[in-house]
């Protein structure tokens, strides 16, 4: 197993660096057939934040890049560690909305990529969350944090990327600090809050 600091410096070099022509495109689904076509089991709402997560972590480990997009909000922003930046300077500080979306959805297809000198990197074929566990309570963000007036949690993580048989697992761990905001959305008359990811804070380990 290879321990890795985070595969986001992998798919940072592929996707942002090495240019999009360097992605396979991954094949359409085959025509949907049966009774159940097209009706796909809806997550839990996401009342609370943390149900919120629960969704996500479901989601990374089922690689459902549709709910994926409907689980951030429209400002959605990752902020990178200094050592994420350093090695990759033409990224910058941050990641946002758009640029997370390119990553996950050619991240969540399987699919092997090619970098830029034209050798192949095996597409990651499953996600297991070996630990999400958050630390202490949900507090609300101040208005000078790089992501305000949102509510934050941080959690241990450890994630491992299985490649397929023949190539090592990656793994990542450490502290990640996730943000949340919540709107009022009315479902069957009733008026509940509708949580989304507004942004995550990179920390886990070198």
């Amino acid at each position: 197993m290879l321990k890795t600091k985070n595969l986001l410096l992998l798919v940072l070099s592929l996707v942002l660096i090495g240019g999009g022509g360097c992605i396979f495109s991954p094949p359409k689904d085959p025509p949907c057939e049966g009774p159940n076509c097209n009706q796909p089991v809806p997550r839990p709402w996401p009342d609370t934040p943390d149900r919120l997560m629960a969704n996500f972590q479901a989601v990374y480990e089922d690689m459902d890049f549709a709910d994926f997009a409907q689980m951030l909000h429209s400002q959605y922003v990752t902020i990178l560690q200094e050592s994420t930046y350093n090695q990759f300077p033409d990224v910058g500080t941050t990641l946002d909305l758009e640029e997370e979306l390119r990553i996950h959805e050619r991240m969540f297809s399987k699919q092997d990529v090619t970098d830029p000198l034209g050798n192949l990197v095996p597409g990651v074929q499953s996600i297991d969350f070996q630990t999400f566990q958050r630390v202490g309570a949900w507090s609300l963000s101040p208005s000078n944090d790089p992501i305000p007036d949102a509510w934050f949690a941080q959690y241990d993580a450890v994630f491992l990327f299985d490649r397929g048989a023949g190539h090592t697992i990656l793994k990542v761990q450490g502290s990640i600090k996730f943000y949340v905001v919540a709107r009022d959305s009315t479902v069957n008359g009733v008026t509940k809050p509708y949580y989304r990811m507004r942004g995550q804070k990179d920390e886990t380990d070198d």
